[in-house]
């Protein structure tokens, strides 16, 4: 049941990013283990974290975005980058479980 809900959380997430004027396939990374981090990231900042603290996960997966992004569109960083977000990934992941996000 909580699979089911999270999918559907995150379809929502991906659908609000296409009506709200980008598509969600612009926002993505393009390395699959940096884009289901991102995705799952934002569907716990979004559905579990008090508003009281939303923004600023918000701006900290924002930042994150644009720097594995620019990480992405270099050949030489590239191919690093999947460690890359699956280290930093782990470490935010760890940020999140007071609010009882696991993914």
């Amino acid at each position: 049941m909580t699979f089911i809900r999270t999918s559907a959380v995150a379809m929502a997430l991906a659908i609000g990013l296409h009506a709200g004027g980008g598509t969600a396939l612009a926002q993505e990374i393009g390395i699959p283990e940096c884009d289901r981090f991102i995705t799952s990231y934002e569907v716990c900042v979004t559905t579990k974290v008090p508003a009281t603290h939303r923004v600023t996960f918000s701006q900290q997966v924002a930042q994150l975005r644009t720097t594995w992004r620019s990480l992405a569109q270099d050949p030489q960083t590239r191919q690093q980058l999947e460690a890359i977000c699956r280290t930093q990934g782990e470490q935010m992941r760890r940020g999140l479980e007071p609010f009882g996000c696991a993914f």
